[in-house]
């Protein structure tokens, strides 16, 4: 429970000041099939985009010098409406409504682990995976068993440990990575 006993609401954003409003720099969209990946703004029909400015909240106007986390307070959960616009004067503004999230860490940590991945992708030419594991761990066999058996096909792998929090011994991550192949099937139309 927060010092004041009053929850902050997060859209799952960054943000940067232009032309005296608050504009979205970044919005994470997260994965809708996970609850654990909650992206308030990456709901459907929504059509809220980076670039974009937030111009008021539950009503009440936002401009640059205002606390944009106060007019979050008890949103956590809420449904909570958005002025949205393309521009800063308002032009065409629209409401959407959402439900801000208490806890983004997830969320970015997905998108950081994407990121990571797309640049390790396009840096390889496809050639080299990347696995992120954040801990060693119920998230970490999940995440290493997600990611890695999806680019198995790959030359090599980067077995990202930054941040990792710990948990067990990684020695099943290191059998599976030490593992000869075993077997292979290849049917007449593969080319057996």
């Amino acid at each position: 429970q927060p010092p004041n006993g009053r929850r902050g609401g997060l859209l799952g954003a960054d943000y940067r000041i232009e032309n005296g409003r608050y504009r979205f720099a970044r919005i994470y969209d997260g994965e809708a099939w996970n609850p654990n990946t909650y992206a308030p703004l990456g709901g459907f029909g929504l059509g809220v985009k980076a670039g974009d400015y937030l111009l008021a909240v539950n009503g009440r106007e936002l401009r640059a010098d205002t606390d944009l986390y106060a007019l979050f307070e008890d949103t956590t959960g809420r449904p909570t409406r958005l002025k949205i616009a393309d521009d800063a004067d308002g032009a065409n503004a629209r409401e959407v409504t959402v439900t801000p999230t208490f806890d983004e860490l997830e969320l970015r940590m997905r998108a950081w682990q994407e990121d990571n991945r797309r640049k390790v992708d396009a840096l390889s030419g496809g050639t080299i995976a990347y696995v992120q594991v954040p801990d060693t761990a119920d998230d970490g066999f999940n995440n290493f068993n997600r990611f890695y058996f999806a680019q198995v096909g790959k030359a090599a792998a980067i077995v990202d440990a930054r941040y990792n929090t710990g948990g067990r011994f990684a020695d099943y991550i290191v059998d599976m990575l030490s593992r000869p192949l075993r077997n292979c099937a290849i049917t007449r139309a593969d080319g057996g």
